[in-house]
């Protein structure tokens, strides 16, 4: 409680005397474009424990991004600074009120102060990660000055060029409402998080996005050190097509610089890749028909200086192509899904409790690492997982109850505890899946199909039945005695069927036993693993049937719910073709 309740003095404004004007719809500013006006601003920032800020930058319209206007805030003071106005701003990062700075979803915000000044503050409060912590299922600004002061933010100079001088007094009055109500909506975060005890989650939420941004940014000068023309979705490229690729990069760049706008406006790099794949399979002249529908600014000498760049690039020799980047070695890993199926639960249900979203608790590498079996126990994998102290702590009780079933007696209870938790609508919207992936399934499209009629316990099919009854097709099995069944033809499930000794609807005594062969066999299950390992009620009956059909394909059926990455199996046990579930 010492920290939570520091970390709040911390930020605690100087001028809370003057809280009105944090919600001024209105709100007076000084736009610090000379030398007058900063000496006044740093008059102020050297005197206050912390401020408020914001930045604005050109990265849309630009070749080359700069950051293009600072907002600060210090109670009803507030200010545009014009980092491009020539003025010498060093100053201001060594002033008092830097230290301790209250940001929105900062991440760009630290890139672009630590890119273009060299600077971090010391320490950050961060308005949108604390809307997560509580719970917040819209952590904008607008939503969250909407939320708290029905105030309605216009968001339409969101994408403006904020090079322009001068600036318009709409883009003004934009820029300053980015900044004046975070104070008060922080005043409001903390008096709520100190209620649920989580000022400590945020003080260490905050202290973690202030390093990992420091972090971040030393592997983002390195990386565009090197190959920055390897695009995302580039690493399997062949050699022929990296070198039409660092082509089109370096041709794009080029144009960008001489147009001064972003590259992607030139060349989005989707259509780049796709570009570059399928002008790598053209044997010949590349032209503008073998490509794919060019940009409409794409034309003329344009066009040409693109294709000839493409050509030249195919005629060189292969020797001097690009091969694939070396990666970085990564750890082998061995990831046990059902216990990350299991921990995910875990997590989820913690979150709905805590009412937050679980992506806070644990996103899913950290899931990940938690179900790696080639990891120690779980305190090297909360080591692994990075998480911070408060996620440890969480996660220290939750492991505790991350146990798996072993026996067949516990996988049993554990998939009937599942699906009797199941909704009416999960059951119904799963099993319309089902019966659609059946419908069109190649197995199923001529042929008496042997399946069987749902319990509570398996997904309800009765409209596949109808139809397959309808068309003479359907065969569902009736009990014979404590180890035998036998398949019926049902041409009427309305008159045709009757409750048998275990209480499951079966084909009347009177109806003939079918004598033929199935052409495919759908199959109910307690458990089914995705490997084909299937677990029934115990009794054995369709184990013992199924394996005298050899070459029928057997199709398992089954809830998502039912679904295990494998299962334990004895020699008697008949392993499913395929196992069909619904998945998300």
């Amino acid at each position: 409680m010492f920290l939570s309740s520091l970390f709040y003095r911390l930020f605690a404004p100087k001028y809370t005397e003057e809280a009105s004007g944090f919600i001024d719809k209105s709100p007076e500013y000084v736009f610090v474009n000379n030398k007058s006006s900063f000496r006044k601003m740093l008059g102020i920032l050297e005197q206050a424990d912390s401020c408020v800020m914001d930045t604005e930058a050109d990265s849309m319209h630009h070749y080359q991004e700069k950051l293009s206007l600072i907002q600060i805030s210090v109670g009803k003071y507030h200010w545009l600074l014009d980092p491009l106005c020539g003025l010498n701003i060093k100053p201001l990062w060594k002033c008092k009120a830097l230290k301790q700075i209250t940001f929105h979803a900062c991440d760009y915000d630290l890139r672009l102060l630590s890119i273009f000044h060299g600077f971090y503050p010391e320490r950050i409060y961060d308005t949108s990660i604390a809307a997560k912590l509580l719970g917040e299922k819209q952590t904008g600004l607008a939503a969250l000055v909407a939320k708290y002061f029905g105030m309605q933010l216009d968001k339409e100079n969101q994408k403006a060029d904020w090079t322009k001088r001068p600036l318009s007094p709409e883009m003004c009055r934009y820029a300053v409402l980015d900044t004046i109500y975070l104070d008060a909506i922080k005043e409001l975060q903390c008096k709520e998080l100190n209620k649920l005890g989580r000022m400590e989650w945020l003080q260490e939420s905050c202290d973690t996005l202030l390093k990992n941004s420091r972090k971040n940014q030393n592997e983002f000068l390195e990386n565009t050190q090197r190959d920055n023309w390897r695009l995302r979705g580039s690493n399997a490229f062949k050699p022929l097509e990296l070198q039409l690729l660092r082509a089109a990069w370096h041709w794009r760049d080029k144009e960008a610089k001489r147009r001064d706008c972003a590259s992607y406006r030139v060349l989005n790099p989707y259509l780049m890749l796709n570009m570059v794949k399928i002008a790598a399979r053209i044997k010949g002249k590349i032209t503008e028909h073998n490509l794919p529908k060019m940009p409409r600014n794409m034309k003329g000498p344009l066009l040409q200086s693109f294709l000839k760049m493409l050509n030249e690039a195919v005629a060189a020799p292969s020797s001097e192509f690009p091969t694939q980047a070396t990666r970085k070695s990564t750890p082998r890993t061995a990831i046990n899904e059902d216990l990350r199926e299991r921990l995910r639960e875990l997590r989820n249900e913690k979150a709905a409790q805590l009412k937050v979203d679980s992506g806070l608790l644990a996103k899913q590498s950290q899931l990940n690492v938690l179900a790696d079996s080639l990891l120690g126990g779980w305190e090297e994998k909360f080591k692994f997982a990075e998480f911070m102290n408060w996620q440890r702590e969480i996660w220290e009780a939750l492991v505790l109850k991350a146990t798996l079933p072993k026996t067949p007696s516990e996988f049993r209870a554990w998939a009937k505890e599942r699906i009797l938790a199941m909704s009416a609508e999960s059951k119904a919207e799963e099993s319309e899946k089902l019966i659609a992936e059946l419908a069109s399934h190649s197995a199923l499209e001529s042929g008496y199909i042997a399946t069987f009629y749902p319990t509570e316990l398996e997904p309800q099919i009765i409209p596949l039945l109808k139809k397959l009854s309808e068309e003479g097709r359907l065969l569902l099995p009736r009990v014979l005695d404590k180890k035998n069944m036998e398949f019926v033809l049902v041409q009427d499930i309305e008159n045709d069927l009757q409750t048998g000794v275990f209480g499951i609807i079966e084909p009347k005594a009177s109806l003939p036993a079918f004598l033929g062969t199935p052409a495919a066999f759908i199959v109910p299950g307690v458990v089914f693993g995705k490997d084909g390992s299937r677990m029934g009620h115990g009794t054995g009956y369709y184990d013992r049937f199924l394996a005298s059909c050899k070459g029928i394909p057997r199709i398992g059926l089954a809830y998502s719910v039912q679904i295990r990455s494998s299962i334990p199996q004895s020699a008697t046990d008949i392993r499913m073709d395929e196992v069909l579930w619904a998945r998300s």
